[in-house]
C-alpha cells in the first residue's frame, strides 16, 4: 500500500503543476488585456480567478486523463522503471505546456477580437492562407511567447516531482492481500470518479458549458473566468444549432417580424448606384465626432457634417467574417460559427445583391486581399456578385503590404476608377484592410501618421486619409451624384481610455471624458461602430440619429431608400423608417444580448439574467432585471422571438420570404 499511496501523492503534486500553469495563463490574459478590466479590484479579481478554477479543472481532467490512469493503476514494478517515468514526464510537460501556450496565444488574439476563441477559429485558420502568411509576423511581434514556452519547459522540467526509487526498498515481498487489492481498487475508482467529475465540471445534470461562467460573474467578466482551451473544446463539432421554441410561430412574429413589407408604397424605384465601404476594425471609439474629442478620423468627421450619422450603431459580431452576411443578407451571428463557414452556409437566402441583380444592377465585390482571405471570394459568389476584385485583379505588387493585400490608398483609387468603368446603376461593396494587424503603412507614409495610444490608431488615420483621397477622386466622376454611399465598420477593435487625444492636422488637444469612454468596455459598447449614409445633394439625408441600429438594418435600409416595394426577409429594419425597431442583437460568450436605447438585456438561452443601463451604469454593476420588470419583459420577448426564428430558419432552411 505504501508504494501505491506514494504514487497517488505524486500524482496530486504533478497535477498541481498543471493548475499552476493555468493560473499563469489566466494571469497573462489579465495583464495583457488589463485595459479592459481596470475597474476590477483585487478581491473581485481573486473571486474571478477562483471561479475560473472550475473551468481549468475540466480541461486538465480531459487532457490528462491518461496521465491520471497511469498513476492509479496498481502496477508497482512498472513505476520503478526510468523509461516509464520519463514517458509520463514527457506526456505531462508537452500536453500541459501546449495548453498553456495556447491559452496565452489566444490572450493576444482576444486583444483584437475581444472574445475567447471557439472551435470555429480552426476553420478560420485553414480558410485561405492568411494564417500562414501572418504567422511569421505574429511570432516576430510576440516573440516572448516562444521565450516563455522555453522558460516554462525548463522550469517545469526542473520542478516536476520526481519518482524516488528508494521507495521500492520498503515494498517487501509479501503477497498482495485481498485487503490491499480492495483498497487500491477503491482509490482507483475514487480518482476515476473525481476525474469524470472534474471533466464535466461538477455534479450538475449537464456538463459544464460556456454559459455557466455567467452564473457567478457579469457577462463582461466572463472571459476572465473562462479559458480558451475550454471554449474551443466545448464548441468542437458543434455543427448544428439547438432549435429554440419559446412561443407559437404567430406569437414570435408578433414580437418581432422578419418580413419587411413596403408593398403599399407607390414610389418609383430610384435606380441610384449603391456603394458600401466597410472599414476594417474601426471602433466608434476612434471617431472624434461621435465622442466629442479629436479622435483619429478627421475626414470621416468632416464627411459626417454632410451625412446621416447613426450615433448608436452596432456590429452584429466581432469578426470581419460576421459583418458581410449581416450587411448583405441581414443575418446576424447568433451562434459560435460564422455563417460563411457554418454548416448552414448553403442555405437559401435572398440578399441585397440578388435583389439588385434583378433590378439590372451591375454588382461587384472589392477587397484588396489575397484570394481566399476569410473566404470572401466564395461568399461573394454565393451572394450573387457579378464580379470580384482583389489583389490578383489589382495586379501590381509594388502596393502589396506583405501580409494582407494591397494598401488602402492605392486600392481605393483603383476602386474609384473601376466604378467609373461600370454601367449604371451599380452596386459595389468595398472592404478595406490596412487597419488590420499587423498595421503596416506604405514606406512614403511612415512619417505622416503618428502613433496613438494603440498601434491601430496610426493605420486608422491612414485609412481615413485613403478614404478622403477616394472621395476626392470619385467626386469628379459622372456617377458620383447619383450614388448612395454607406460607410460602416466591420467590427470594433482594441479599446483604450487616453487622457487626451491630439488632432495633428489642426494642432488641437482634446480632453477625454473617461466615464463616458468606459462604455466601450461593456458587453454593448464593445460592439459600437461608426455608421453613416452619405447621399450627395440629398439634404434629407443629413443629420444625426440617436436610434439604436445594427449592421443587419443596412440591407432593408438601402432597399427602402431605393423605394423597393417587395417584401424582404431580414433580421433588421429600415433605419430611415419610423417603424425601425431600434435594437441590436449579439451573441456574447454563449449569451444572447439585445441592446435598445440606453439598456441591454442578456439571456442564457432559457431565461433573461441581466438588464443594465448603459448610460448611467457603463460598468454594468447594477442588475436591473427585477427592478425594471416592464422593460426586461419587453426585451425578453423580442430577443427570444429573434432567437427562435433564427434557429428555426437556419435549421429548416427558411431564410427567405415564403411565397
Amino acid at each position: 500500500m505504501r508504494l501505491y499511496n506514494y504514487n497517488i501523492v505524486l500524482l496530486l503534486k504533478r497535477l498541481s503543476l498543471s493548475i499552476f500553469l493555468f493560473f499563469i495563463s489566466r494571469l497573462f490574459f489579465y495583464i495583457f488585456n488589463y485595459n479592459l478590466y481596470t475597474e476590477i479590484g483585487l478581491f473581485e479579481l481573486t473571486k474571478l480567478f477562483f471561479y475560473g478554477l472550475r473551468f481549468d479543472l475540466s480541461v486538465i481532467s480531459y487532457f490528462n486523463i491518461l496521465f491520471i490512469i497511469f498513476h492509479i493503476i496498481p502496477w508497482n514494478k512498472l513505476y520503478a522503471k526510468k523509461s516509464f517515468q520519463l514517458i509520463l514526464k514527457g506526456y505531462f510537460l508537452i500536453t500541459n505546456l501546449l495548453l498553456t501556450i495556447g491559452n496565452m496565444a489566444d490572450s493576444i488574439y482576444f486583444h483584437f477580437v475581444q472574445k475567447r476563441s471557439t472551435a470555429d477559429v480552426f476553420k478560420l485558420i485553414f480558410t485561405g492562407d492568411d494564417f500562414f502568411i501572418l504567422l511569421p509576423k505574429f511570432l516576430s511581434d510576440y516573440w516572448y511567447l516562444l521565450v516563455l514556452a522555453v522558460v516554462f519547459f525548463i522550469v517545469m522540467w526542473g520542478i516536476y516531482p520526481k519518482y524516488n526509487p528508494s521507495v521500492n526498498l520498503n515494498i517487501g515481498n509479501k503477497k498482495i492481500g485481498g485487503l490491499k487489492s480492495a483498497y487500491e481498487l477503491t482509490i482507483m475508482l475514487v480518482f476515476l470518479g473525481l476525474s469524470v467529475l472534474g471533466a464535466r465540471g461538477g455534479l450538475q445534470l449537464k456538463p459544464l458549458t460556456i454559459i455557466d461562467a455567467s452564473k457567478n460573474v457579469k457577462a463582461a467578466h466572463m472571459p476572465l473566468v473562462l479559458n480558451s482551451i475550454f471554449t474551443c473544446m466545448t464548441t468542437y463539432n458543434h455543427k448544428y444549432l439547438e432549435e429554440r421554441n419559446y412561443f407559437s410561430n404567430e406569437e414570435a412574429t408578433d414580437y418581432y417580424s422578419l418580413i419587411k413589407d413596403h408593398s403599399s408604397d407607390s414610389l418609383r424605384f430610384s435606380n441610384k448606384n449603391v456603394v458600401v465601404i466597410l472599414l476594417e476594425s474601426f471602433s466608434r471609439e476612434y471617431v472624434g465626432v461621435l465622442n466629442n474629442y479629436s479622435g483619429y478620423t478627421p475626414f470621416i468627421d468632416s464627411l459626417s457634417r454632410h451625412s446621416l450619422v447613426f450615433e448608436n450603431a452596432y456590429s452584429n459580431g466581432l469578426r470581419s467574417i460576421d459583418a458581410i452576411p449581416a450587411i448583405i443578407a441581414g443575418l446576424p451571428t447568433l451562434m459560435d460559427d460564422p455563417f460563411i463557414t457554418s454548416s448552414y452556409s448553403t442555405n437559401n437566402t435572398k440578399g441585397l445583391v440578388e435583389i439588385l441583380n434583378e433590378q439590372n444592377y451591375h454588382t461587384a465585390f472589392f477587397h484588396g486581399g489575397n484570394k481566399g482571405t476569410m473566404n470572401f471570394d466564395g461568399f461573394a459568389s454565393y451572394a450573387g456578385f457579378n464580379e470580384y476584385y482583389g489583389r490578383d485583379e489589382y495586379d501590381n505588387n509594388k502596393d502589396y503590404d506583405g501580409h494582407w493585400g494591397i494598401y488602402d490608398e492605392p486600392f481605393l483609387q483603383y476602386f474609384a476608377k473601376k466604378l467609373n468603368s461600370f454601367t449604371q446603376p451599380f452596386f459595389a461593396f468595398e472592404f478595406t484592410l490596412s487597419s488590420h494587424y499587423p498595421y503596416h503603412l506604405p514606406a512614403h507614409h511612415q512619417d505622416k501618421f503618428p502613433e496613438g495610444p494603440l498601434k491601430i490608431h496610426r493605420v486608422v488615420r491612414y485609412t481615413d486619409y485613403s478614404l478622403k483621397k477616394f472621395f476626392e477622386t470619385a467626386s469628379k466622376m459622372g456617377w458620383y451624384n447619383n450614388t448612395i454611399f454607406v460607410i460602416a465598420a466591420d467590427h470594433p477593435a482594441q479599446s483604450v481610455i487616453p487622457n487626451t487625444t491630439i488632432d495633428y492636422e489642426n494642432n488641437d488637444i482634446s480632453v477625454v471624458d473617461k466615464q463616458k469612454m468606459r462604455y466601450y468596455k461593456n458587453t454593448s459598447g464593445r460592439y459600437s461602430i461608426p455608421l453613416m449614409i452619405f447621399v450627395p445633394n440629398d439634404t434629407l439625408m443629413v443629420g444625426t440619429s440617436s436610434k439604436t441600429v445594427q449592421q443587419t438594418d443596412l440591407f432593408p435600409t438601402i432597399l427602402d431608400y431605393l423605394n423597393y416595394n417587395e417584401p424582404v426577409y431580414a433580421f433588421g429594419s429600415s433605419m430611415i423608417s419610423d417603424s425601425c425597431e431600434g435594437i441590436a442583437v449579439h451573441y456574447v460568450n454563449g449569451l444572447y444580448q439585445i441592446t435598445s436605447g440606453d439598456y441591454c438585456l442578456l439571456m442564457d438561452g432559457k431565461n433573461s439574467i441581466y438588464l443594465y443601463d448603459n448610460s448611467k451604469d457603463p460598468g454594468h454593476n447594477n442588475n436591473l432585471l427585477n427592478s425594471n420588470s416592464k422593460l426586461s419583459t419587453k426585451l425578453d420577448k423580442i430577443i427570444k422571438s429573434i432567437v427562435q426564428q433564427y434557429t428555426s430558419g437556419m435549421i429548416r432552411n427558411k431564410l427567405v420570404v415564403e411565397k
